[in-house]
């Protein structure tokens, strides 16, 4: 009888100790509050926005472009950030930040005046969009890569080598097309 006391006992006190480890996986935020600063709420912000706005104008590649390297690029941004939007969305969940997933209004006359181009004349905006988007994105993940929030920072700091390739990619395709 003692015994069992004895097991039961041992099995609530591990199953509570299990418990406590498991809480401590992610820290409790009752209210809900942000743990990033403004600096933090506005590179979420910007590269969910750019994100998508790639995404999109990407998608418009395999109706109006020609050239297989533009279509391959394109094909390419779209599995690219379409990883990188769900890897923001986790980071801000985990960081209890929503922001808004939706394009601005200069992003989306971008990709209208995009939508009305074809074959050369589309290579050469799209991949010229490209390259400003690019460096766009690699200001701002510079800029985070210093923020005081480590996940971000961290986060910014991993992207920028993918970043700088997809730039060097975006010149080198623009650079053929001339």
């Amino acid at each position: 009888m003692k015994l069992q006391k004895t097991g039961v006992l041992l099995g609530l006190l591990i199953f509570t100790l299990m418990q406590a480890c498991e809480s401590n996986k992610r820290a409790h935020n009752y209210n809900n509050k942000p743990l990033v600063d403004d600096k933090g709420l506005l590179f979420f912000t910007n590269a969910t926005e750019t994100s998508l706005t790639t995404v999109k104008a990407s998608g418009l590649v395999i109706a109006n472009s020609k050239n297989q390297e533009v279509v391959q690029f394109g094909k390419n941004m779209i599995n690219n950030y379409t990883k990188l939007a769900a890897d923001l969305k986790k980071l801000q969940a985990d960081n209890f930040v929503t922001a808004e997933d939706s394009i601005s209004t200069l992003h989306q006359q971008t990709i209208a005046v995009l939508e009305k181009k074809h074959a050369i004349t589309f290579d050469k905006a799209y991949m010229q969009e490209m390259i400003s988007e690019h460096q766009q994105q690699i200001e701002l993940f510079n800029s985070a890569s210093q923020d005081k929030n480590v996940n971000v920072a961290d986060f910014a700091k991993e992207m920028l080598p993918a970043l700088h390739a997809r730039l060097d990619s975006a010149k080198a395709i623009s650079t053929a097309l001339k």
